[in-house]
């Protein structure tokens, strides 16, 4: 039990934890997940409302809190291992995470462009995949919504949300504790407490702090880097609520949080070499970059540190006040901070070629406000939802590329075939070493506000006891407003005196086009979005329902710079809105006394102006793909008995470009969508048995995925073949798991794949990896009272 004092304490706690922090979210409160009469049956909230997931005429995956827990899972990249058809990856550092569904997602290294599957914590849209990768903390479920969601929504919903459902504070005191140690240096310990503070309140506070070691060894060349790993974690998170609840007719629920990261990432490692090798290796003290491919190995050559800084803040309020018996209003306001800085080794090598310092030159930040306000009622006929919601995104972006002592040799090689190093100083008529001085290069900052409004609303027209017509329209208006100053700390004046070998001479990063030039664009569009529904309860346990529903992401702009073939800098980095149109028909069932769970839905999602953003070697480019097809089948189920759960999934897609030709990749056309495996499939059992004073449980899960290219250009060497991770746990604890010891694995079987595959920056043939977590193998302690 908690005394009186220390719930004084958490009090303070909790309001010190609101006071530091800024911005998170809110949901309406539900009831249990699962309940006992029930156990394959879930209650979800994916349309504002709550109802059992079996009448819910949407295709999702949910996952739970305990199964979070059981899975070792604390963010959400660790629950694509739970749930087919969502891949998660990351590319040059956790800032550039993306996350899709169905094969369809935007690449997260441009953060000018919104996602294609959006994420909600607790009712607030997050600004970018990557700005949710926190620790969630104690979780009541998550749930994945595949297709459109943008009539309810609204922007970066195209292709589907993730919402992410946390635990309400709890009147009854409770206490809980882990300790987590093993392989790779892991570490993790973790607190959560909750209770009543007074007739009408109670809070929660949870803190965790997490370590590994990185999983990369480093050759560092002559530095200045000193760190020989790479791609660690190192974080630390605190989570607080506070839940007034007036006696059902009125319930406020304030939630604050803050992440602070401090780690290390990212090196590739070789998984092909180019005819560059021999220069890097003539410039480094050592190698210089991988004489031979062995991702196995999983070493990485890199100079200059790799040190990632991230804060994530942020603080909500909702508030749910019951207006007549069958009205209700509700109020979520937000607030959310996101600070990113980067090291990066930008030619992966310990040659000192490139690199952008981690002092703060290279970074994002946002800072975000949302408002949201609906009405939910129902009446004997209808079910209804109005709602109007608003938002401002500010975005600074840094930038910069600075020359290495042997970035000038190296372009000398290149322009020769490796024969004279000096050759920049012949063209440019300056001494050598002073074409590109070490330490100068471009410093650019764009500054994006971008404001957002909507109306929107969703009815159910209940046409019989058993038939009901759902219908949602959604209008937003959108303006975006962009300020990119660029400049260039040497004027640019190795590409003003080059004679000739322009082309190579003159990179985006050093071109005199940029020196002082500021340029401002500004985009304002207005669209609407809606969703038609059919949904017919065939008999009491069998669901079905045939579905159409549009999508749409805004317009925007590309954060980088963009120059045109004569070297002139290209002043309109627009790309246009991307809008999703989907049909699908689906069937849920629940069979042998309500024990089993089946789920299978079909779908047809066509994508218009699909924003693909293409790393080209040395710079990011934003192409409008006309078309781009998703298609295929999933089927998701769930049986339970006694001790034992049984669960799984698999889909079928088929997620293809259209005919039409793409400038700068050529293989997109009629080619597969990357990160689109025709079948994926996620299946695990848990299984819990008593023995005296003792009980015993064992869990296990698999996720595979067949093969899929990891490379937006669609290059070959960058496909990933088949594989499949295995993750298990084997737990005893006494009956009531007041305490439990816990022996896990993670990627059992070592799987080596690749997150993301790339082309080494002006390494002509050469290619590196973002690699996978490897095996890792650990105990856990928890303690609860």
């Amino acid at each position: 039990m908690i005394s009186t004092s220390a719930c004084r304490l958490m009090t303070g706690t909790a309001l010190a934890c609101v006071w530091l922090a800024t911005a998170v979210n809110a949901q309406t409160p539900e009831p249990p997940a699962e309940t006992a009469s029930d156990p394959v049956e879930v209650t979800v909230t994916a349309q504002k409302k709550p109802e059992p997931l079996s009448r819910a005429p949407i295709a999702m995956s949910v996952v739970s809190g305990r199964q979070m827990e059981k899975a070792g899972a604390h963010d959400l990249k660790d629950i694509q291992t739970l749930t087919p058809s969502l891949l998660i990856t990351s590319t040059a550092n956790e800032a550039q995470t993306t996350a899709r569904l169905r094969g369809v997602g935007t690449v997260g290294d441009n953060p000018g462009l919104d996602s294609s599957v959006g994420v909600v914590v607790d009712g607030v849209s997050r600004a970018r995949t990557a700005t949710a990768m926190s620790d969630l903390g104690v979780l009541d479920r998550i749930e994945v919504l595949k297709g459109p969601q943008s009539d309810i929504y609204g922007k970066g919903a195209s292709a589907g949300v993730i919402q992410v459902v946390s635990k309400l504070p709890s009147f009854t005191p409770s206490q809980s504790y882990e300790l987590t140690a093993g392989e790779q240096g892991t570490f993790g310990a973790s607190a959560y407490v909750t209770g009543g503070l007074s007739q009408h309140w109670a809070g929660s506070l949870f803190a965790t702090k997490r370590q590994r070691d990185g999983q990369y060894t480093v050759h560092t060349g002559d530095g200045p880097r000193t760190r020989t790993d790479d791609g660690n974690q190192n974080y630390g998170s605190v989570r607080s609520q506070l839940l007034y609840d007036g006696d059902g007719w009125s319930r406020l629920r304030i939630i604050a949080d803050y992440t602070k990261r401090d780690e290390s990432c990212c090196v590739g490692t070789a998984i092909a070499i180019g005819g560059t090798r021999g220069y890097i290796d003539s410039l480094a003290s050592d190698a210089g970059t991988a004489s031979v491919v062995d991702p196995k190995g999983r070493e990485a050559w890199s100079n200059r540190p790799t040190d990632q800084v991230i804060v994530d803040s942020g603080l909500s309020a909702q508030w749910d006040l019951r207006l007549a018996n069958n009205v209700q209003l509700t109020s979520i306001t937000a607030y959310r901070h996101w600070d990113h800085t980067n090291g990066y080794d930008a030619d992966f090598s310990s040659a000192d070629i490139y690199y952008r310092d981690p002092n703060g030159g290279f970074g994002n930040r946002f800072d975000t406000w949302s408002q949201e306000v609906r009405l939910n009622g129902k009446t004997a006929h209808y079910e209804w939802m109005l709602g109007a919601y608003a938002n401002q995104e500010d975005l600074v972006r840094h930038d910069e590329t600075l020359y290495g002592r042997d970035y000038e040799a190296y372009l000398g090689l290149l322009l020769t075939a490796g024969a004279n190093r000096n050759r920049v100083s012949e063209l440019t008529g300056l001494p050598v070493g002073q074409s590109f001085v070490p330490g100068q290069g471009n410093h650019d900052t764009y500054r994006q506000r971008e404001r957002n409004m909507a109306l929107f609303g969703h009815a159910e027209w209940f046409l019989t006891d058993t038939v009901s017509l759902l219908g949602g329209l959604r209008y937003n208006h959108q303006t975006k407003d962009l300020t990119s100053a660029y400049t260039n700390s040497d004027n640019g004046i190795a590409c003003a005196r080059a004679t000739g070998s322009r082309s190579t001479i003159c990179q985006p990063w050093s071109n005199p086009a940029f020196n002082a030039l500021t340029v401002s664009q500004k985009n304002a569009e207005d669209a609407t979005t809606g969703s038609l529904k059919m949904k017919w309860q065939a008999t009491p346990t069998v669901m079905a329902y045939a579905s159409y529903a549009t999508g749409w992401k805004g317009a925007g702009f590309n954060l980088d710079r963009e120059q045109m073939a004569d070297l002139s800098a290209d002043r309109d980095t627009s790309f246009k809105a991307e809008t999703s149109r989907s049909y699908e028909i689906g069937l849920k069932g629940r069979f042998l006394s309500r024990r089993l769970a089946l789920d299978v839905a079909a779908f047809d999602e066509q994508f218009h102006n699909f924003q693909l953003n293409t790393f080209l070697g040395t710079n990011f480019v934003v192409n409008s793909v006309p078309h781009l097809r998703s298609k295929g089948v999933e089927v998701e189920s769930r049986y339970v008995a006694g001790g034992l759960i049984l669960n799984g999934g698999i889909t079928y897609d088929d997620a293809r470009f259209g005919p039409d030709a793409v400038p700068g990749v050529p293989l997109v056309a009629n080619g597969r969508a990357s990160f689109a495996p025709k079948w994926s499939a996620a299946y695990g059992l848990d299984y819990t048995h008593g023995l005296g004073n003792y009980r015993f449980n064992a869990s296990f899960s698999a996720k595979y995925n067949s093969d899929y290219n990891t490379g937006s250009d669609l290059a070959p060497i960058k496909r990933q073949t088949a594989f499949t991770l295995y993750n298990g746990r084997l737990a005893i604890s006494d009956p009531d798991e007041h305490w439990s010891v816990e022996l896990w694995g993670q990627n059992l079987t070592d799987e080596v794949y690749y997150q993301v595959a790339f082309s080494a920056p002006f390494q002509a043939g050469s290619y590196k990896a973002f690699l996978g977590q490897p095996r890792t193998v650990g105990l856990t302690l928890r303690l609860r009272r």
